[in-house]
């Protein structure tokens, strides 16, 4: 996928062709506030709603406790309604 929006050293483990934004958005949103860059959080900022975004991070199971803090503050969800990997505990 020549025109893919995001870093792709943050798949890894993935084909970067089999990789559908939107059937993937939770993959790809944990991915990006996880692991990436600035221009991959404004790029998706573009192109998933505040909305998705947080849903998608509700449901997440792999933030570590930065992360998990950064998006509580930045997306306005209350910290106890987002979970940290237990790989952190």
């Amino acid at each position: 996928m020549t025109n893919f929006p995001f870093s792709q050293y943050l798949f890894w483990d993935a084909e970067i062709a089999d990789i559908d934004l939107q059937k993937n958005m939770r993959y790809v949103i944990e991915r990006i506030m996880t692991r990436g860059k600035m221009t991959d959080f404004e790029k998706m900022l573009t192109l998933y709603s505040k909305d998705e975004i947080r849903a998608a991070l509700r449901k997440s199971k792999e933030l570590d406790p930065k992360t998990r803090h950064f998006c509580s503050w930045y997306f306005e969800i209350p910290e106890h309604e987002l979970h940290a990997s237990s790989f952190y505990s």
